[in-house]
């Protein structure tokens, strides 16, 4: 409907535009085809290819291209292995969304992005289990955390298992704190939290899966913030070590995938796919 009157190119899948639009609504759909229109004025192109589509949607999400910015090569190489860790543990853990594209071109305060096709349905309910929460987590350590909507930057098990640990930068710090909203929420109000029990405790807060911050106000003892502190702990320790154990499992192909970034700057779904079944990875089992 939102694309009557425009010109389609052959390789304009509508299927795979809907798996990377859960949520839009018709009038961001609209908006998305006329940037693609425009795109492809700008090109001179007759049509508009999946290319442009893309470009558009990243353009909305994440905010237009840097394309006067120099990047050094040993920054390019940095933003590669975020992305390609941050890819790799997404794509490794079980019932996760989907990989839909990397990115290290540089797009409003991002250096690159990890675009996910998140499922509508858990969209629209808003309901996510412990361990959808858990692989969330471990996702974001392993590297830097874009959801599709909300975006961030940084990197933390790939950085350090790289560069080492006495290199890691501070653009793991939006990770840091993504991990630590989503764990507190599991503690203090979903429920998650074996000593905690199935209470919510705490003042309201903002929602963590669109990064805005909880509310500092605490209505329980120090005894009990003591507890909420080391569950928080354990869970991020826990993530911490699954990302860890992807990373180093599969080091072979984190080189791989962060050459290509070098190389190409972008690799879409089904490029990645390719190249987890050459490598023969396998899903990551929690023990």
């Amino acid at each position: 409907v939102h694309s009557r009157g425009k010109a389609l190119a052959k390789d304009v899948d509508f299927e795979k535009i809907a798996r990377r639009t859960p949520g839009f609504t018709g009038a961001d759909l609209q908006n998305l085809m006329n940037e693609a229109a425009i795109l492809a004025a700008r090109r001179d192109l007759k049509e508009i290819s999946k290319d442009e589509i893309s470009d558009a949607l990243e353009r909305i999400i994440a905010g237009p291209e840097k394309k006067n910015a120099v990047v050094s090569d040993e920054k390019k190489k940095l933003v590669a292995y975020h992305e390609a860790g941050h890819a790799l543990v997404g794509a490794l853990m079980p019932e996760y969304d989907p990989v839909a594209k990397i990115s290290i071109i540089p797009r409003g305060q991002a250096g690159g992005l990890t675009f996910f096709a998140p499922s509508e349905e858990r969209l629209e309910s808003g309901l996510y289990s412990r361990s959808y929460l858990e692989n969330q987590m471990a996702v974001a350590l392993g590297g830097s955390y874009n959801y599709t909507m909300p975006t961030s930057e940084g990197s933390v098990v790939a950085e350090e298992v790289i560069f080492g640990r006495e290199n890691v930068t501070t653009g793991a710090s939006n990770d840091f704190m993504q991990v630590s909203r989503v764990a507190r929420q599991m503690v203090e109000r979903f429920g998650f939290s074996k000593k905690i029990g199935q209470v919510a405790i705490g003042g309201p807060g903002g929602n963590p899966f669109l990064g805005q911050q909880m509310s500092t106000q605490k209505d329980y003892s120090m005894a009990t913030a003591d507890v909420v502190d080391a569950e928080v702990r354990e869970l991020v320790e826990r993530a911490y070590t699954r990302a860890t154990q992807i990373i180093t499992t599969h080091i072979d192909i984190l080189h791989k995938l962060a050459q290509l970034l070098i190389e190409k700057e972008t690799v879409d779904g089904e490029e990645f796919l390719s190249l987890f079944i050459d490598g023969k990875a396998e899903l990551f089992v929690a023990q």
